[in-house]
C-alpha cells in the first residue's frame, strides 16, 4: 500500500480510514480484475452485483466492471437475504462481489433465488473493521470462494481498452426502493456526446476537478455518491472515503485533508448542527467550495442554519434515478426562495399538474412531472411495462407532489402516496415536518398517516428525535406548533423517539412506522 500524501495534485490517491492507495495503482488493479471478469465469461451488458461497505475496493470493482462493459448492480448492505434475492433474480446477476461480512447473506440469497452466479469474496482489512466499529474476526475470509486479491493476482496485465464499454456499463441502474420494491431502470445506450455532457455537467456543478479533494460521506451503494466518486476517480480527484457516517469525524476529515467537495443528505446536515458549538469550532471547514445535498427534503430551519455555517458552498439538487438531476439551487437563490429545490438546467424541467393534468397555478399543489436534461437518455423499467409519460407528453412522474412559484422555482410537499387525507382534506407531511423541525431541540422528524378511530379516515402522527442533551415533550411540541400551522395539521399522535428508520440516503421508511401502529391496533 502506497503511503502517499492525498494533497499532492500530481499523485492523486484514494484514502479510507488509515489506508491510502495511489490512484495509478487502483486503476491498474481494476484493469487486472476486469481481465479476470472477462476470463470468467463476463460480457457487455452482463450484470455484476456488488455488496460492499465503503472502501477503496468498492471503487476498484466499479471501474473493473465498467471496463468490461458490464452493469454494476450495487446492493444495500442493510438488506437481508430475501431483499438481495429479489435484485439477483431481477437483474440476472452473473457474478456477485461481496465483503466477507455479507457472504452468508449472499449465499442464502443465491439459494433462495436460484440464480447461477459465482461469488468473489473481498477480504475485509482490519483498518476498515476498526473504522466501521466491526468485529476484527471478519478480517478472516470464509475460504468458500476465491477472493478479489486472488483474482487480481491471476492476471498480471490489465484488460485492454474496449470501445464503448463505459456506455454499455451504464445501461442499468436500480432505484432505492424506499417506497416499494427496487426497480431496474434500463437506459438507452448513450452516445459519446451524452456521456461527455453528463460527465461535464456533473463535474461542473458538483465541484469536481483534477487534483481536487472530495469526501465520500454517504454509502457507495447509493446512486449519487457512487456516480460522483467514480467520476472523480476518472478525473484524478483525490478521494477520501468515510467507512461510516460520524458527524465529528466528517469535520475532522474536512479539516485534515482540506476537502473541497462533499455530498451529504439533510439528515447529515442536521446531525452536524447537533454537535456542540465547541466541537464545531474546533475544525476549519473553510476549504469547502461545494457541499452538495439532495435525496430528501431539507427542513428550512436546517437549511438556513447550514447556509449560515457553510455559506455559498451549500448547493442543493433534486432528481430521480429515471431522469437524473432536474433542478439546482444555490444558497443565495434559496434565501430568495426559501424552501425551494430550484429550477431546471440544461433543458431539464419540472411541471406541476392537477388530477386532470392541467397545469397548476403558482402556489397550487399538484403532482410533479419532470423531464431530464437535453442529453439525458430515455429509459424503460427492467421486467416491467414500458415507462409511462403519465399523459404529460415528454415528462414522467415518480410520485412527488409540490408546487411552483411565480419565478418557476419548485417546492416539494411530499409524495402522493404519503398525502394524509383527514375528513376529506389533503394534508402534506412536508409542511408539518418543516414546522416541527424549526422547534428548538428537534434533530429529526417524520410525519405520516395513521388510521383515525372515528370517521375522519386518517390522523396525523409525528415521530420526533431530539438533539442530544435536550428534553422534548408532546406538550412542548404542541405549544410550539400552535399559531404556526392550522389545528387540524397538528399531529394527533406525537412520540419522542431515539431514532427514525431512514436509509443512508436520508429517506424515511414511513411504511415501517405505519406498520407499528397497525400492529398495536390489531387484536391480540
Amino acid at each position: 500500500m502506497d503511503d502517499v500524501s492525498p494533497k499532492d495534485p500530481t499523485n492523486p490517491t484514494i484514502a479510507c480510514g488509515t489506508r491510502t492507495r495511489n490512484q495509478h495503482d487502483a486503476h491498474s488493479r481494476a484493469g487486472r480484475f476486469a481481465a479476470a471478469l472477462v476470463a470468467d465469461g463476463i460480457n457487455r451488458g452482463d450484470r455484476v452485483a456488488v455488496m460492499l461497505r465503503n472502501d477503496i475496493e468498492f471503487l476498484e470493482t466499479s471501474l473493473a466492471i465498467a471496463a468490461c462493459g458490464a452493469n454494476p448492480v450495487p446492493i444495500n448492505t442493510r438488506w437481508q437475504a430475501p431483499e438481495v434475492a429479489h435484485v439477483l433474480t431481477d437483474s440476472s446477476a452473473r457474478v456477485i462481489i461481496a465483503h466477507t461480512e455479507f457472504i452468508d447473506t449472499i449465499e442464502r440469497a443465491i439459494a433462495r433465488s436460484g440464480v447461477e452466479a459465482h461469488v468473489i469474496e473481498v477480504a475485509m482489512p482490519v483498518e476498515l473493521l476498526d473504522e466501521a466499529g466491526l468485529d476484527r474476526a471478519l478480517a478472516q475470509p470464509t475460504h468458500r470462494h476465491r477472493t478479489l486479491e486472488e483474482r487480481i493476482g491471476d492476471h498480471l496485465e490489465p484488460l485492454g481498452y474496449l470501445e464503448g464499454a463505459i456506455a454499455d456499463s451504464m445501461g442499468l441502474i436500480y432505484t432505492s426502493g424506499t417506497t416499494g420494491t427496487p426497480k431496474g431502470v434500463l437506459r438507452e445506450r448513450m452516445t459519446p456526446h451524452q456521456l461527455l455532457s453528463i460527465a461535464g455537467g456533473t463535474a461542473n456543478r458538483m465541484g469536481l476537478a483534477p487534483g481536487g479533494r472530495m469526501l465520500v460521506a454517504g454509502p457507495l451503494y447509493h446512486t449519487s455518491p457512487n456516480a460522483v466518486a467514480v467520476l472523480a476517480l476518472r478525473m484524478g480527484t483525490n478521494i477520501t472515503i468515510m467507512p461510516r457516517w460520524d458527524s465529528e469525524r466528517f469535520l475532522q476529515l474536512v479539516d485534515e485533508h482540506r476537502i473541497t467537495q462533499a455530498k451529504v443528505v439533510p439528515t447529515m446536515l442536521s446531525r452536524l448542527l447537533s454537535l456542540p458549538p465547541e466541537i464545531r469550532s474546533r475544525y476549519d471547514v473553510s476549504s469547502l467550495t461545494h457541499v452538495i445535498h439532495s435525496a430528501a427534503p431539507c427542513p428550512p430551519s436546517v437549511k438556513r442554519a447550514a447556509i449560515e455555517w457553510f455559506g455559498d458552498a451549500l448547493i442543493e439538487f433534486y432528481g430521480c434515478t429515471e431522469a437524473g438531476t432536474i433542478t439546482w439551487i444555490t444558497a443565495s437563490e434559496w434565501l430568495a426562495h426559501p424552501g425551494s429545490v430550484g429550477r431546471g438546467a440544461d433543458g431539464s424541467a419540472a411541471v406541476v399538474v392537477n388530477d386532470d393534468r392541467t397545469p397548476c397555478a403558482p402556489g397550487e399543489i399538484g403532482q410533479v412531472f419532470v423531464r431530464g436534461a437535453d442529453y439525458w437518455p430515455s429509459f424503460t423499467y427492467l421486467n416491467q411495462d414500458a415507462a409511462s409519460a403519465g399523459s404529460v407528453p415528454g415528462f414522467i412522474t415518480v410520485g412527488d407532489t409540490g408546487y411552483l412559484d411565480h419565478d418557476g422555482y419548485l417546492y416539494l410537499t411530499g409524495r402522493s402516496s404519503e398525502i394524509i387525507i383527514s375528513g376529506g382534506v389533503n394534508i402534506y407531511p412536508a409542511e408539518i415536518e418543516a414546522a416541527i423541525a424549526a422547534v428548538d431541540g428537534v434533530e429529526d422528524v417524520a410525519v405520516f398517516a395513521i388510521p383515525h378511530h372515528g370517521d375522519l379516515g386518517e390522523s396525523v402522527a409525528a415521530h420526533i428525535v431530539p438533539r442530544p442533551g435536550t428534553q422534548l415533550t408532546e406538550e412542548h411540541i404542541r405549544a410550539a406548533l400552535a399559531g404556526q400551522i392550522a389545528n387540524y395539521k397538528i399531529p394527533a399522535e406525537i412520540r419522542i423517539v431515539s431514532t427514525l428508520p431512514r436509509d443512508d440516503s436520508g429517506k424515511v421508511y414511513k411504511r415501517q412506522l405505519q406498520a407499528q401502529y397497525q400492529r398495536e391496533q390489531s387484536p391480540t
